[in-house]
């Protein structure tokens, strides 16, 4: 979708924000002893200490799903929660988009039947895409094109679930100490909510000039491996060539950003929220770093340390909880009229070796009294 203005006669918002963090039934959490330990099997050099992992990953606290719960556990868990706090039932969502990320297409198609089985929606209500990082702006460009067809698009739910434990090597120490699980539910609809006035979302070649070194950005590798419980498994993961992706990540993800600040009505002294994507603590304290010798007034947000890379719901996390973020970020309560930019970049998955995902999308904050928007409240909602 190239960049552009939303149609104003039916602007897309949204309205509503969840995620499931107070389900302390669907998660066990691994901390940085923990990850000191994981990176340091198979006779690896891992993390030296508990401190190293700080300073390494931003993160002190990280989930992964306990045992016996599944990704459909988490998918209906957090649909749930966005029904009944949206006061919706599932069946008034003409369409469910989902993302589930991993290694397979697979396993997201297999997740969206086991969701439609559950809530007896018919065959192809729920769509399913295997994103990655950058999927959470990618469902809402997919969003917003469906919401243009007015005759049978009303109102959408964006699922963003993610289980990054079952396509890692707990022993990587490039990925055991950064990602975690996690969902979240979001509601898109016409002239409802935050409105959303540019959406982009795209997949960018990484040419060999741009790339420190031949490898490529991202591969699979089959075989026996360690689970994030320390067990020896065999399966399917991702490993990452890191330097090229750090330094490729952070570009894109100020290219976006750029292009975001070109495209909006920022009036002076009007205020400005970044979101980024929160890839680790080395790379997002890189981004800010670089975003603010261009933009020093812009406010940067950080909600690693005790959430971890979540992959596609990072971004949407933060939302369910603005107010909270905004507040252990040290910043002022949010306000009408403040804009909002969110900004990701990642793995793309279906070109892994040479390509990367990114893109940005642009929201004005409006209060509940104007318009029907649920956030960060709704997390500690039953």
């Amino acid at each position: 979708m190239d960049e552009s203005a939303v149609d104003q006669d039916a602007t897309p918002g949204l309205s509503c924000f969840v995620d499931v963090f107070e389900r302390v039934d669907l998660f066990d959490k691994i901390d940085n002893q923990a990850v000191v330990s994981l990176s340091s099997l198979g006779q690896k050099a891992g993390f030296s200490s508990v401190d190293s992992v700080q300073k390494s990953t931003g993160i002190s606290m990280r989930r992964m799903l306990k045992p016996g719960v599944t990704s459909v556990d988490l998918a209906t868990a957090v649909f749930d929660k966005l029904c009944r706090v949206s006061d919706y039932a599932p069946a008034e969502f003409s369409v469910i988009l989902l993302c589930h990320s991993g290694v397979d297409d697979e396993n997201a198609e297999q997740l969206a039947a086991e969701i439609e089985r559950h809530y007896g929606l018919l065959p192809q209500t729920v769509q399913p895409f295997n994103f990655g990082c950058s999927g959470f702006l990618k469902l809402l460009q997919e969003g917003t094109l469906l919401l243009a067809d007015r005759r049978t698009v009303k109102r959408i739910a964006l699922l963003n679930v993610e289980t990054p434990e079952t396509w890692h090597d707990g022993s990587d120490r490039l990925f055991c100490g950064i990602v975690s699980a996690g969902a979240t539910g979001v509601v898109l609809e016409r002239n409802a909510g935050l409105p959303v006035s540019v959406i982009r979302a795209d997949d960018f070649a990484i040419s060999p000039g741009l790339r420190p070194n031949p490898d490529p950005l991202f591969r699979k590798e089959t075989g026996p491996v360690y689970s994030f419980r320390g067990e020896t498994v065999s399966r399917t993961v991702m490993r990452m060539n890191a330097e090229t992706v750090f330094l490729n990540g952070i570009e894109l993800m100020l290219n976006n950003l750029r292009s975001a600040v070109v495209s909006i009505d920022h009036q002076p002294g009007q205020r400005v929220i970044v979101i980024p994507h929160q890839p680790s603590g080395k790379l997002l304290k890189a981004l800010i770093a670089a975003a603010r010798i261009e933009y020093p007034d812009f406010e940067f947000l950080n909600n690693l340390n005790n959430y971890g890379n979540m992959i596609s719901a990072a971004i949407p996390t933060i939302m369910a909880r603005l107010p909270q973020v905004l507040e252990q970020n040290g910043r002022l309560p949010i306000r009408d009229g403040d804009l909002i930019i969110l900004l990701a970049a990642g793995i793309c998955m279906h070109e892994i070796a040479d390509h990367m995902s990114a893109g940005h999308a642009c929201l004005e904050w409006v209060s509940a009294e104007k318009s029907v928007v649920r956030v960060a409240a709704t997390s500690l909602a039953r």
